[in-house]
């Protein structure tokens, strides 16, 4: 029997004042751009010092709102429900019922670590994100607490019976990435994702300062350099190339650091109802994935990786449809055998000659072509208001214009649906490839779609609705769509199978 009694109010550790007041802190040290002014007043004479009187003013009253959170943070179960209540002045009561919890996951920043504690968040269906964060508990108690939650309370077990002879199923791991194997991962990610964020945040800061400083115009300041170095800029592809690659270089730093702070010695246990998933450097996550639960699942792979052997496998469980990006359990360096484990695990699916297989219509590929035609026009606009020269303009069309086309027939060669079993495989992609795995009796709803033009040119769209998104079948054969539509719809409801 557990030491812990879920049964009445119970506070976090004591500890979890020290956590409070480092995210209190965080948030402050984001916002550190607003004492800016402070250093370009004319009415303080002494400005350090005003500077740290603020400072020790707002980190006492943060120490103070740190421990009122700790005392009224109390939570408790309360037969098939999960009580949460917090605030002081303005009170909120959370209740979940035990059934509708989804998963319960395990979190440690380097400061949990450092203090011995676990972060607990507990999530539902349907949920945005995380609906009940846990900061700081022990570990002990956290286990505890995710038994008591993850039990199932219609199993009765009398308590003469021995507790020797209760089944007990010994956990397996079944995948560990291995540092190579991080390096490679790391050496065959999207950087020039990476390129543009950088870019995106050099311009965010840019303009934060601006805010700061009314003197300094940073829209101004880039448009002027622009100017005055204008033959250098716009007039030479080669100087455009260059600075791609410089930046290339930094996003290729940029995606290792990232890649080793998320995905360090990530490792797959597999249980008795699913897979326990465990990363991070300084901030270790542990999630717990069943296979009821499991929605669908993304693999993800590019020419680098293919060379290398590896992909990257996204899994979607009930509850996850909006959840941020960094929040999502993703398997990365997953070679061949280990994706055909997992398939097998979640969806029990092999590949077979049997399957058939559906592919969107003509209409599709004119589509994309039009949009890219309105991209190159976009481009070309660039490029006359720059007054590239002509020989540079020509030069870049004849680079973008066929790259563009190549990619528009890439992706429409990549797109395909197919039927296997009881089982839908979606193909998309273009220089990388997406692979959509999922069993189709999950759908909660499906939407047949067509606009003025696809019905003109009998094309039809269907939006399939599950409980952790939306997965899409664009410009079908009429025919085609409606035969899925019947299929899936026929499938959902004569399964008996829980979907959640």
């Amino acid at each position: 029997m557990s030491e812990f009694n879920f049964d009445e109010l119970s506070r976090q550790s004591p500890k979890g004042i020290v956590i409070n007041y480092g995210v209190l802190l965080y948030k402050l040290g984001k916002s550190f751009w607003i004492f800016i002014p402070i250093f370009f007043s004319k009415s303080i004479d002494n400005k350090l010092t005003y500077f740290i009187a603020i400072l020790g003013i707002l980190a006492l009253v943060l120490l103070i709102i740190a421990v009122v959170q700790f005392l009224y943070f109390k939570f408790k179960i309360d037969g098939e429900y999960f009580i949460l209540n917090q605030g002081m002045i303005f009170k909120k009561k959370t209740s979940i019922p035990i059934e509708r919890i989804q998963s319960v996951n395990f979190k440690q920043n380097l400061i949990h670590q450092l203090i011995n504690i676990t972060q607990v968040e507990i999530q539902t269906a349907g949920a945005k994100d995380v609906e009940v964060s846990i900061k700081a508990i022990s570990r002990q108690k956290a286990e505890a607490l995710k038994k008591r939650l993850q039990s199932d309370s219609r199993v009765i077990v009398s308590e003469d019976i021995d507790e020797e002879v209760q089944e007990v199923i010994q956990d397996e791991l079944i995948y560990k990435l291995s540092i190579i194997e991080l390096l490679k991962v790391s050496f065959s990610e999207n950087h020039v994702r990476s390129f543009f964020w950088i870019i995106a945040i050099v311009f965010s800061f840019g303009y934060q300062l601006e805010d700061v400083i009314g003197d300094w115009n940073f829209a101004d300041q880039v448009i002027k350099f622009v100017v005055q170095n204008k033959s250098a800029i716009s007039g030479s592809l080669m100087v455009l190339g260059l600075a791609f690659v410089i930046g290339l270089i930094i996003s290729i730093i940029v995606s290792f650091v990232r890649v080793f702070l998320r995905h360090f010695e990530q490792n797959v246990i597999k249980r008795n109802d699913g897979i326990q998933v465990s990363e991070g450097l300084f901030t270790r996550r542990e999630d717990v994935l069943k296979i009821k639960k499991i929605q669908y699942s993304v693999t993800v792979t590019n020419p680098i990786k293919r060379k290398l052997g590896i992909q990257t496998v996204r899994i979607r469980q009930a509850g996850s449809a909006k959840t941020k990006k960094k929040k999502l359990v993703q398997l990365v360096g997953v070679k061949n055998e280990f994706l055909a484990q997992l398939n097998n695990l979640f969806f029990h699916y092999k590949p077979s000659e049997n399957s058939e297989t559906f592919k969107p219509s003509r209409y599709y590929l004119f589509r994309m072509f039009v949009r890219t035609f309105l991209f190159l026009l976009v481009v070309n606009g660039f490029f006359f208001i720059n007054q590239f020269s002509t020989m540079n303009w020509i030069l870049a069309n004849v680079l973008i214009i066929p790259f563009s086309v190549f990619l528009v027939i890439l992706k429409f060669k990549k797109t395909y649906f197919n039927f296997e079993n009881k089982t839908l495989v979606v193909g998309d992609g273009k220089i990388g490839t997406i692979t959509t795995i999922i069993e189709y009796f999950k759908t909660q709803n499906i939407t047949y779609s067509q606009s003025f033009i696809q019905k003109r040119r009998g094309v039809a769209t269907l939006k399939l609705q599950t409980a952790s998104g939306v997965i899409k079948l664009p410009c079908l054969h009429q025919e085609d769509a409606r035969i899925i539509q019947k299929r899936i719809v026929s499938e959902v409801e004569n399964t008996t199978r829980d979907w959640i």
